[in-house]
């Protein structure tokens, strides 16, 4: 299945040796007699995608749309020979290419083979396609590609797989907890086979401990396999055969890290951790390098010239690669707002090395002082990256603003622009919102149209309010490093107005690509939030009936009900942690092939249209977006609707992937900035209750740690889980979620990624 050249143009006549109207035509053979004949009578099927297969392959066969149809309607799985020949595929070449799409297919959970090979349909099997998430106790959880409950999966199906498994499950029953139970049917796809671990030698046997406890098997190391590394050093190693119901994963050493974990290393366990990829194929650096560093007027033919307009980038100030520019000026009935996104579509195109290499990859990962780019940095930091003073292709939402901050009309155009300033987030909110000379005079040239966009960023945000959008006001932990890698510095730094008033434009920019291509029927993805599950807002409500305050039964939550009461709570001394909770109770905001809107922002259509240089569905988007403005049919598109299926998924994933690489990174380097800190006292809030101890969250840096119930001043006490209070039964001290507490810093371990704090001498809890 050959892939066509990107010579050859859409639209042009086909090469003669192709079949533009491949209609396979089902032989009434006596060998496939059960995939062809349906009550006694032979059938005929056709391709519904076979003009679109044609257009896109040399040597075109069936769709994955016509498998799955095909399939379904047969009785019984069918082996891939029968199938073959059903389908009319007689040369090796085409049988070749069946094969590889039928394992593609099985690999993204539409089918399932069994042991003796016949490919039957997963849906129809009741099936559910799905990420292991492990514990470390032993169980796990199946995600389901789809959404919904987790599904419960004893240890004992746990021994099969590791944490980041793609499987297909069934439900089997329910557990004594009332959740639903599974059994793992077939794995499709094995997680990233390299980990960071420690070797553990014991009677002549060396296996590698994972440091990530959600991977809760030890990887045994063959003899001769161990790369000379000594018991209690820092390893990299691979998986090479992955566990079974019988036996636990067995693999080889790659790389000794070290004796001891240290901050240099972090990143790097982070990146072998989570399977990250990090090295460029050699082809796709080959077609980067061949991409020219200036904007050639052959490119810019055709396209709205924009370089004249004073649009800017507003960015963080450790920021290298500029996706978006922004600019706003009055209107008659309110504002034009004019947002230009990179044009990276123009040089990352679908077939080739580069985007091969960005499909795997999913989305840039950004680490303290480092960053794992979804594109080679002569790309993400050169030609694509709006840059100020240079000429750059851009992709342009236009819209109409009016005074209530509804968009009343947006187009979109391939456009040439030219950064009239690189700005910092910092520097503008000196400049709009302290009112900061300095700072007003360096930004002079362009004040006024930043003070346009700030009175647009008003309007905004109030229509936001009366949509009834949730607005959590988090704050960004930044981390400043040595040239060691070592922390120097620890900072929660709270959004200014600044920061929201860049988001807001996107936000509404965003919105328009949803609705533009929608509207259009263009195969992409959209960026969707469903309500919170059931079983965390019965959670959440109990929660909050300790600190007295409600919320409406789960079927009539609206996102206003939870802006009313971040509102509500704003000025309490507990807001962070109620907020921190009211967040842990939404769901997952995912990508999806079908718009259904986004639960969190109150928007009907969502879509990421701003960041195509580090997160692959907008540059999806863009690709959309560009042929539904060359006057594209859905039909003749390049993506099919279930290819976008397939691309939801793997973009879901690899986001989370990123997140959790990002998470793991920073608490080891939050506890490597405490390491620092032992004996110091912070102010901190109780940020959860256990009959173990109290989890506290410090209040400038947003560092949780542990104090231990043998921390506390000596009694016995009595753990409430419902109430979430710890009590002293001799004393009369109370212990609750939200109490204001001094702790002192008793220890930091960076391996163990804890911190353990006890009560500063002053603090002795409330008394009853």
């Amino acid at each position: 299945m050959t892939k066509k050249q990107n010579t050859t143009r859409r639209g042009s006549n086909p090469p003669q040796n192709k079949r533009p109207g491949w209609m396979p035509e089902l032989p009434p053979t006596k060998p496939v007699r059960d995939a062809t004949k349906q009550g006694g009578r032979a059938t005929r099927f056709k391709d519904p995608q076979a003009q679109r297969e044609a257009r896109r392959y040399e040597h075109p066969i069936p769709s994955r749309e016509a498998i799955l149809e095909f399939l379904g309607k047969q009785g019984e799985l069918l082996e891939i020979e029968n199938l073959a020949q059903a389908l009319g595929l007689h040369d090796e070449r085409d049988r070749e290419a069946l094969s590889k799409r039928l394992t593609a297919m099985l690999r993204d959970g539409q089918l399932l083979q069994n042991r003796r090979g016949g490919y039957g349909v997963a849906q129809k099997l009741d099936l559910i396609p799905g990420t292991i998430l492990a514990n470390a106790e032993g169980f796990g959880f199946l995600r389901p590609d789809a959404g919904g409950d987790d599904l419960y999966l004893s240890p004992t199906e746990m021994r099969k797989v590791l944490h980041g498994d793609r499987v297909l499950a069934s439900v089997i029953g329910q557990d004594h907890r009332g959740r639903k139970q599974g059994a793992i049917a077939e794995v499709l796809e094995r997680r990233a086979s390299r980990l960071v671990g420690r070797v553990v030698t014991e009677n002549g046997i060396i296996v590698v401990a994972p440091d990530d406890r959600r991977l809760h098997q030890d990887v045994l190391i063959p003899p001769g396999k161990d790369r000379g590394a000594r018991s209690g050093q820092i390893v990299v190693a691979e998986i090479t055969q992955p566990p079974t119901a019988q036996r636990g994963p067995i693999g080889e050493i790659v790389s000794v890290l070290g004796e001891r974990l240290v901050p240099s290393l972090i990143v790097e366990m982070a990146i072998a951790s989570h399977g990250l990829p990090h090295e460029w194929p050699q082809d796709a650096l080959r077609e980067a390098e061949r991409v020219e560093p200036q904007v050639a007027r052959e490119e810019i033919a055709g396209r709205l010239d924009l370089r004249s307009m004073p649009l800017v980038t507003i960015d963080g100030e450790d920021a290298r690669d500029f996706d978006d520019a922004v600019y706003a000026e009055p209107s008659k009935d309110g504002f034009r707002l004019v947002v230009a996104i990179a044009d990276v579509s123009h040089y990352v195109r679908p077939g080739t090395a580069l985007d091969d290499e960005a499909v795997k990859r999913a989305t840039s990962v950004y680490f303290p002082g480092f960053v794992v780019p979804m594109l080679p940095e002569t790309l993400s930091n050169g030609i694509c990256s709006l840059n100020p003073k240079v000429e750059r292709l851009c992709m342009v939402c236009e819209m109409q603003v009016n005074r209530e901050g509804e968009v009343t009309r947006s187009k979109f155009h391939a456009a040439v622009m030219r950064s009239h300033a690189r700005l910092t987030y910092t520097r503008v909110w000196q400049a709009l919102g302290e009112n900061d000379a300095e700072a007003r005079a360096e930004l002079a040239d362009v004040l006024p149209h930043l003070e346009h966009l700030h009175q647009l960023y008003r309007i905004l945000a109030k229509a936001r309010q009366r949509r009834g959008a949730i607005d959590f006001d988090s704050r960004e932990v930044k981390f400043r490093l040595d040239k060691a890698g070592a922390v120097v510095q620890l900072a929660a730094e709270p959004r200014n107005d600044a920061h929201k008033l860049i988001e807001e434009c996107m936000i509404a920019a965003n919105v328009e690509a949803a609705k533009f291509l929608d509207q259009r029927k263009i195969p992409a993805l959209y960026r969707v939030h469903a309500p919170p599950p059931e079983s965390k807002y019965e959670d959440l409500i109990e929660f909050l009936r300790e600190f007295q305050l409600k919320m409406p039964p789960h079927a009539q939550v609206q996102p206003r009900d939870f802006s009313a009461l971040i509102k509500k709570i704003k000025n309490r001394a507990d807001a962070g942690l109620i907020e921190s909770v009211l967040l842990r109770s939404q769901s997952l905001a995912v990508y999806s092939a079908q718009n259904s809107g986004h639960f969190g922002l109150a928007l009907d259509a969502y879509a990421h249209f701003t960041s195509p240089i580090r997160r692959y569905p907008d540059l999806l988007v863009h690709r959309a977006i560009r042929y539904a403005l060359a006057k594209g049919k859905p039909a003749e598109y390049t993506y099919s609707s279930g290819e976008m299926v397939t691309l939801a998924t793997h973009c879901s994933q690899n986001e989370r992937r990123a997140d959790e690489a990002e998470r793991d990174v920073d608490e080891r380097y939050k506890c490597a900035w405490m390491e620092k800190h032992v004996g110091s006292e912070f102010e901190g809030v109780v940020s959860g209750v256990t009959s173990f101890g109290l989890f506290v969250e410090l209040t400038q840096s947003q560092v949780s740690g542990l104090v231990h119930i043998t921390q506390l001043p000596n009694d016995y006490y009595h753990f409430d889980p419902v109430r979430h209070l710890l009590t002293g039964e001799r004393r009369g001290l109370k212990f609750r979620l939200g109490d204001a507490v001094r702790v002192q810093v008793l220890r930091a371990s960076l391996e163990d990624r804890k911190i353990d704090f006890r009560l500063a001498p002053e603090t002795n809890g409330k008394r009853a």
